[in-house]
């Protein structure tokens, strides 16, 4: 991995977060880190856009797909649909370890009584594994999802991996335009009132003037599931 240090990564930051959300992306992809780039998609109710930006410059870029065994079933065909919809050439699913399960979740209720380590065994630990051998890892977070989300740069640094948030600065109201525009599919669950969408446990329904990540974990104390925090075993 490229090891920038805070001086070297803050020219590198502002440098290009100047770029608007596309000249950003082809920067990345073509130009910097080439085969080192990887995206991850939770193939959620907004991932369609970032989704549908990568598969324009690059079809065959590397699309990280956590299968946490806990999914809806509308989520895992709305992957098979996405996929075909746009051609994407190169969707690596990643799924928890088994040894790991039967150890900690015999039951599969793990979310029930420990939501953190759930999280962990399920997202955190699968995803550490399959974004090592990348430099830099594009993701589809937004500032307007507030809480942890509010201040998120275009770009940042996780331990030594280089974090691109194209769609940092998108509102509500321009994802639901760009997707009408370019006509994209839409994930099946948001209009039964789904409008974060992640393991079928612990994602809700929400109102229409809740936050849009509020029927996430909503009884458990969390906001995130732990992939984006800084943890030193990466």
């Amino acid at each position: 991995m490229i090891k920038y240090n805070n001086y070297d990564f803050q020219k590198f930051s502002e440098q290009f977060s100047k770029l608007g959300t596309t000249d950003l992306l082809k920067v990345m992809i073509k130009n910097i880190f080439k085969k080192k780039i990887v995206v991850t998609s939770s193939f959620g109710a907004e991932s369609i856009v970032i989704l549908d930006l990568v598969s324009k410059i690059d079809k065959n870029i590397p699309i990280i797909f956590l299968d946490t065994g806990k999914l809806f079933p509308e989520t895992l065909d709305y992957l098979i649909k996405v996929k075909k919809f746009l051609n994407l050439k190169n969707i690596k699913i990643q799924k928890p370890s088994l040894k790991d399960l039967k150890i900690n979740d015999v039951e599969g209720n793990l979310h029930k009584t420990n939501p953190e380590l759930c999280c962990k065994l399920r997202k955190v630990i699968p995803l550490e594994k399959a974004i090592n051998p990348y430099e830099a890892w594009i993701n589809g977070r937004k500032r307007f999802h507030g809480l942890e989300r509010k201040s998120i740069k275009k770009i940042e640094k996780l331990n030594n991996i280089i974090k691109i948030n194209p769609l940092a600065d998108w509102s509500f109201k321009e994802i639901n335009t760009y997707i009408k525009k370019n006509k994209l599919p839409e994930h099946p669950l948001i209009k039964k009132g789904y409008k974060s969408i992640g393991c079928l446990p612990c994602t809700t329904k929400i109102a229409d003037d809740e936050p849009v990540r509020s029927g996430r974990w909503k009884d458990a104390k969390k906001n995130e599931c732990g992939i984006h925090v800084y943890n030193p075993s990466i």
